[in-house]
């Protein structure tokens, strides 16, 4: 009897561990708005530590579909809307990239609208949603009434004004429903022309300082990763699989970029604070910088 109830206690912690390994760890999009009203989309989409599955991943009605991944991924089209399904072996770690195009914008009276829908069909551990407008334009006053949900970050590039979502712990079956009203910024209408450009700085510069404080200052890795550039997130994603540091070769070796590629890019993530070197030999041992550490997420495999 008591080993009949060991079985049955070791079977249910392994079929528990399995179905907590198939969460999603990062669901990040970013959504590009341009001034003819396009929107280009770049889903990237992060599961850690998972066994074999299949995962669904809706997008809506969208156009010229690019996919990347080590998965297995086809797109199926309905007639209310269009699925990637990806087909995935067991893995640390199994990145899908995918980009499209969508309308996703209506012209209002005096004002643009932005409306997207995300569904989520796998638990995720973080949802990200970033989206740049285009240039030359800001959000719709009263600056508060004009997106949707509560709780964005509001920042710019320099060139462009963003907005962000960042959620925890959404689960299977979730919607996460936004929406931004903006504007063009020439065509306000004004008999206190002066005003309005006083307006418009202060807002820019806060926009600015907040942008600055939010990503880099504050150093927020779940909304910095989406935003590196390829080869910056593919050196990073890999020191961070290594965790407590990791010898430039092994990078050089992993990436498949050159000597010279990898010290360029790890030189430009050092001048910003993400990562730290320190010479060993002949070599550099890279290291994140420990604002950067992860907490109990012992997801990544080797070092």
């Amino acid at each position: 009897m008591k080993k009949l109830f060991l079985i049955l206690l070791i079977e249910f912690i392994i079929f528990s561990s399995l179905v907590k390994a198939e969460g999603l760890y990062q669901y990040g999009v970013i959504a590009e708005i341009y001034n003819n009203d396009s929107v280009h989309y770049k889903l990237n989409i992060i599961f850690v530590n998972h066994s074999s599955q299949t995962v669904i991943i809706p997008l809506g009605s969208p156009t010229n579909i690019q996919t990347d991944s080590d998965a297995d991924c086809k797109t199926q089209s309905g007639m209310l809307e269009t699925n990637v399904i990806c087909s995935m072996d067991a893995s640390n770690r199994t990145a899908i990239v995918i980009q499209y195009d969508s309308n996703s914008i209506s012209k209002k009276d005096s004002y643009f609208l932005f409306a997207d829908t995300f569904k989520l069909t796998k638990d995720t551990k973080t949802l990200s949603v970033l989206v740049k407008l285009p240039e030359g334009t800001g959000l719709k006053e009263p600056t508060k009434d004009s997106y949707s949900p509560d709780g964005a970050v509001i920042g710019s590039d320099g060139r462009r004004p963003i907005i962000s979502w960042l959620k925890d712990d959404m689960k299977a079956g979730e919607r996460f429903d936004t929406s931004i009203a903006f504007e063009k910024i020439g065509e306000t209408k004004s008999s206190f022309p002066f005003e309005i450009v006083v307006v418009i700085v202060l807002i820019t510069f806060s926009s600015l300082g907040a942008f600055y404080q939010f990503y880099w200052k504050g150093k927020n890795l779940k909304l910095i990763l989406p935003i590196l550039k390829k080869d910056e997130k593919k050196i990073f994603d890999t020191i961070i699989q290594h965790g407590n540091g990791v010898n430039q070769k092994i990078i050089v070796r992993e990436s498949g970029y050159s000597k010279a590629k990898v010290s360029k890019v790890l030189n430009s993530l050092r001048e910003r604070g993400l990562v730290k070197l320190e010479r060993i030999g002949r070599s550099n041992k890279v290291y994140m910088d420990k604002n950067f550490e992860k907490k109990p997420q012992k997801s990544s495999g080797n070092s």
